[in-house]
């Protein structure tokens, strides 16, 4: 899975993306482990040779928002459509060393950038529907043309007064038949309120806003996460202790980017390794058993499961198979997130 930086130029992308992808960064691209404290408890645990959290791929700049008043490039669409997930970074803090089109608005930014990507999807869904409006079998009540061109006709108007598609009712079939369009008000969307170190703990119009619909918003000073980075964790301890805040911002971005995904973790501890494991929401133990290995899946005979809650609470593995808390599940038993599975299969 894949999260894309959009903003504005100035608004810390960059930044915001040193600080998260520190010792994880290949370019412009960064696998970011996951943070996850339950699996952390799990190592300490059984104390495995090799521990693998679960991660998520972030990219800088993901896509050149068109500055206001300046013309969309020509590239804008596709490359917002390449991530899974885009987190847009909205400039607050002041600085005179920035250029910019005038002060600091949040509010204002992000309702610009929003409605950039509700011109672009508005104008694939207007091109798709005149191309299907020319192919006869889109005119026949049951074939897929009709059942495209008719929902692409409902979803238009919506658009056009501002709706992001995400927000518009749909069952899965009509999800699934948007997805196939890559529209990109479609996408999951976690917004990052660079902000300056003095205003880290206030909550501003913008958060309130976006909480209100639901969206994921967070205060963050990109510059302050990226200079921690380079202290060490007592340092850091300290640092984040002076300021007031329990964990780094940088996680619970990340966490959030991971939950909009729609995805949860599942655990293993095979042989010397622990492992934790990305899963989309509501899968069964055989997807589970094919993110794992293919060949796992195709020799799936019972998962022996261990659920989070029965491990927080007897304390450590062993105890839970000593008191009988594992369970046998069949393929389609749906994985509850923190699980922590042992596949019997054909070898």
């Amino acid at each position: 899975m894949r999260a894309g930086l959009i903003g504005y130029a100035y608004s810390g992308k960059t930044t915001l993306f040193q600080a998260v992808a520190i010792g994880h960064a290949h370019g412009d691209v960064a696998s970011v482990p996951v943070p996850d404290p339950r699996f952390d408890r799990l190592c300490e645990d059984i104390q495995p040779k090799k521990r693998t959290h679960a991660s998520v791929e972030i990219v800088d700049n993901a896509a050149r928002i068109p500055e206001p008043g300046g013309a969309r490039p020509a590239d804008f669409a596709q490359a917002a459509r390449r991530p899974d997930l885009l987190i847009h970074v909205v400039r607050e803090f002041r600085s005179p060393n920035v250029p910019f089109h005038a002060e600091p608005d949040p509010e204002r930014d992000h309702d610009a950038v929003m409605t950039e990507l509700v011109l672009a999807d508005l104008q694939t869904i207007e091109n798709r529907i005149a191309r299907l409006e020319k192919e006869r079998e889109s005119q026949n009540p049951g074939t897929e043309q009709y059942i495209h061109r008719t929902l692409l006709e409902h979803v238009k108007p919506l658009v056009e007064e501002g709706t992001p598609v995400r927000s518009v009712e749909m069952d899965d079939l009509e999800r699934e038949v948007l997805q196939s369009y890559q529209l990109l008000t479609l996408k999951p969307v976690v917004v990052a309120i660079n902000c300056s170190e003095d205003r880290i703990h206030e909550v501003s119009p913008l958060q309130e806003k976006l909480r209100s619909q639901d969206e994921p918003a967070f205060r963050i000073c990109a510059e302050i996460e990226k200079e921690i980075t380079r202290m060490d964790w007592d340092e850091r301890r300290e640092f984040y202790k002076d300021l007031g805040i329990a964990s780094p911002a940088t996680e619970s971005l990340i966490r959030a980017v991971y939950d909009a995904l729609g995805l949860i973790s599942f655990f293993t501890v095979v042989g010397s390794e622990a492992r934790a494991w990305p899963l989309r929401r509501g899968a069964n133990a055989l997807k589970a058993a094919e993110t794992v290995h293919t060949e796992i899946a195709r020799g799936f005979i019972r998962a022996e499961v261990v659920g989070c809650a029965d491990f927080e609470e007897s304390g450590s593995l062993k105890a839970c198979y000593d008191r009988n808390l594992m369970h046998l599940e069949r393929k389609e038993y749906v994985v509850q997130d923190g699980d922590i599975l042992k596949i019997r299969h054909k070898t």
